[in-house]
């Protein structure tokens, strides 16, 4: 009984609330006509948020509509926040959607500042001007334009969201794609699928699955170990057998060592994976890259490392069968 009369009452101050914020900002003349509509599909959302800046300190003077409504494919919306640190940007997916599995991809040309997107949602836009911030918290993406102590107080009061692939494993942490997106140098290459992302720097980096798993592996079998005559390259036992390219800029196949790849399993004993490096090319052999083969003991959670001359690159997958 208690529940049923308080809920209304909750409900109604809530309300007043949002009335009272929306009344008492500082939206005058051409702003007062931008205010975001009560109509509006994120108006109790944008309201929502605008009383949780307002508990971490924030004054927020107008709450207003947003030209970035559409950024990213089902988006709900979007509202521009006036406050006294500096006006951002907000986007909003639905309750049940995340920012997680995006990436910032940021490129610079002289003082022009070039951003896409990759993963999901998907966004075919590209945006160009000056530095910008991004923070992720759940199904909020905040915009902060130039003005990284506003992203730093954004960040304090909602929180940046971890960094998550789709479906990660419960037990194995699995290594994510980074909010901001590395891109190789040029002439390298710089595109990948929709379901992998580059991982490293420019002195070492690879492409890596987003959901940080290896599956359907084929099996290095003992017959294959028979016929091979080269016994560095062997297992001393079946394996499951993969190849990943790796790159470091300015790498010769002609006078350097290739990487060398080792591994170990972080969720129960197994046997130490082995791996090799060997020299490739595309049609630009100036711009060589270094394929490891690696053979895999057993299913289970891998940690790898390649190195090149001192240059250490980590991660983790999940392997199965």
């Amino acid at each position: 009984m208690r529940l049923c009369v308080l809920l209304p009452v909750m409900l109604l101050i809530a309300s007043m609330q949002s009335s009272l914020l929306a009344q008492s900002s500082d939206c005058t003349g051409e702003a007062a006509q931008a205010q975001l509509s009560s109509i509006d599909p994120v108006y109790v959302d944008a309201m929502d948020l605008a009383r949780n800046l307002v508990d971490h300190g924030f004054i927020v003077k107008c709450v207003q509509a947003s030209k970035w409504g559409n950024l990213f494919v089902d988006q709900q919306g979007a509202a521009l926040y006036w406050t006294d640190q500096g006006g951002f940007d907000v986007l909003f997916l639905a309750k049940t959607e995340t920012f997680d599995a995006v990436q910032v991809v940021e490129q610079r040309q002289g003082n022009l500042y070039l951003y896409s997107f990759r993963g999901t949602p998907h966004s075919p836009a590209r945006m160009e001007g000056q530095k910008s911030y991004f923070i992720r918290s759940g199904n909020l993406l905040f915009l902060a334009w130039s003005d990284a102590d506003l992203a730093a107080s954004i960040e304090a009061a909602v929180g940046r969201s971890p960094q998550a692939s789709p479906n990660p494993p419960d037990s194995c942490p699995v290594t994510k794609p980074p909010w901001m997106a590395f891109i190789p140098p040029s002439p390298y290459p710089t595109e990948v699928s929709a379901d992998s992302f580059w991982f490293g720097t420019e002195k070492l980096w690879t492409e890596l699955l987003v959901d940080g798993t290896w599956k359907g592996l084929p099996v290095w079998t003992a017959a294959e170990q028979a016929e091979n005559e080269d016994d560095s390259y062997r297992p001393t036992g079946p394996a499951f057998r993969n190849k990943l390219v790796w790159w470091h800029e300015g790498y010769d196949w002609r006078t350097d060592d290739p990487l060398t790849v080792t591994g170990k399993r972080l969720d129960a004993p197994a046997p130490p994976l082995y791996g090799r490096a060997s020299n490739g090319w595309t049609n630009d052999s100036h711009h060589p890259f270094m394929v490891a083969g690696i053979f895999i003991p057993t299913p289970g959670c891998w940690q790898i490392t390649g190195d090149y001359k001192g240059d250490r690159l980590t991660f983790v997958v999940l392997v199965g069968q």
